[in-house]
């Protein structure tokens, strides 16, 4: 396969960074010899996971171009190296090493899933280099080692929020869910909420009937048939899809055709805009768990401003995907900033590489943050205590529906990871 290499450099206020031209080592000044603040990512520009990484790559952009406008990183100018994983974990690995290696950086962020996130996450943990999964919700994700971190809500944390959502909110009591053979996300997802909802419903059969499919399917005929059929005999009232971007609203709409008239509710994979261009009408009224909703209570003003910024360059509102990467270099650059401001400029100046991937990592550890779309600090393996944001179709737009704070869904004393 051919590997791409995208570099973001943006210069506003700061022209003169240098820029990467391939292949060497990376410059970490600027042409005036002033010192820049250089980080790296990983995402999907080509592969199965494109149409997120497009989401990601308008973020990266658009934070440098603002951050670097407001003054940068405690003064130095933040660039960031954006490299194509290509929606394959092998070629993580290798982009991880060369982001490390070639570029230098200080710390760097990427993955959509537990696959991609972990195969970079491995190499940055023995660099010993700061690595924030943007995607990946597995629950393992944080346990590679104490370098990694982890962004978005975990999914033993989702699973336990849904499985709350459809008891308590929704008053249902039996549910089908539909599991993913392919995908860590799919198949832990599915086996968080069966397991939450028999908690919280007190219930050994309320997920009787769990029809199975693999990530990227396009016939759900047989599984729907079968699924129709055991609705009134097994009393259930709605479905739930732990899928991928593409996958949830081809399902739906072939519900639809067969008359399966039953809620479906989703969980944060397919929010994107994809669910309502493949979908159309049969997703309206769908409601999904999510990370992130324009309109939310308590969004910081910069994450607000930069929402506008995007709808105003790309028509479209600031997705899940985008609004994690914000969370991402928001965690990062505050982590960094916190650094510097507690050692002073002249030891960031005469630091080795090495010293200052230990710190920003101990800084990045340390972050207490309400400039994230959620207020963020991270528990001792790395996941953040995150709420849940819950969305819902109209008219075609994913709306914001509710939000539920983390304590809401996990009660001091409660295990909140039953099993990994």
């Amino acid at each position: 396969m051919r590997k791409v290499l995208v570099l973001i450099v943006v210069s506003i206020l700061f022209a003169s960074l240098s820029v990467y031209a391939g292949g060497g080592q990376e410059e970490t000044t600027t042409t005036t010899g002033e010192q820049m603040v250089h980080l790296g990512a990983i995402t999907d520009i080509t592969g199965a996971d494109a149409a997120l990484g497009l989401e990601i790559k308008r973020a990266i952009e658009l934070y440098v171009e603002l951050k670097n406008k407001g003054g940068g990183i405690e003064g130095y100018p933040l660039e960031i190296s954006l490299v194509d994983g290509q929606s394959d974990p092998k070629v993580y690995a290798t982009k991880a090493h060369r982001i490390i290696d070639s570029m230098k950086v200080v710390a760097a962020f990427g993955g959509n899933d537990i696959s991609t996130a972990t195969a970079a996450g491995k190499i940055f943990q023995d660099k010993k280099t700061a690595f924030l999964d943007i995607g990946g919700t597995t629950a393992t994700i944080p346990l590679v080692g104490d370098y990694m971190f982890m962004t978005p809500t975990p999914d033993n944390d989702q699973g336990r929020a849904v499985a709350k959502y459809i008891q308590e909110d929704l008053g249902f009591d039996t549910i089908s869910i539909f599991k993913d053979m392919s995908s860590a996300y799919g198949t832990k997802l599915t086996e968080y909420i069966e397991y939450f909802f028999k908690e919280f419903t007190n219930k050994e059969d309320c997920v009787p009937f769990i029809p199975t499919y693999n990530t990227g399917d396009t016939d759900y005929t047989a599984q729907l048939t079968r699924l129709k059929a055991n609705i009134g005999p097994m009393g259930i009232q709605a479905i739930v899809l732990p899928m991928w971007p593409e996958d949830a609203p081809r399902l739906v709409k072939q519900a639809r055709e067969l008359g399966i008239e039953l809620p479906f509710i989703g969980t944060d994979g397919p929010d994107t805009v994809v669910l309502a261009e493949i979908g159309g009408d049969a997703v309206e009224g769908m409601i999904m768990s999510t990370l992130y909703a324009k309109g939310q209570p308590g969004l910081p003003d910069g994450l607000i401003a930069f929402a506008q910024e995007l709808e105003n360059r790309y028509g479209e509102d600031l997705g899940s995907y985008g609004a994690m990467t914000w969370d991402a270099l928001t965690i990062i650059t505050t982590g960094i900033s916190d650094v510097i401001s507690a050692n002073g400029k002249d030891w960031w100046d005469s630091a080795s590489l090495e010293e200052k991937r230990v710190a920003v990592r101990d800084g990045i550890a340390a972050v207490d943050t309400k400039e994230t779309s959620q207020p963020v600090s991270f528990t001792d393996v790395g996941s953040p205590t995150r709420g849940i944001v819950w969305k819902v179709v109209k008219n075609g737009e994913r709306v914001f529906l509710e939000f539920k704070p983390y304590e809401s869904f996990t009660p001091p004393g409660i295990n909140p990871m039953p099993f990994k």
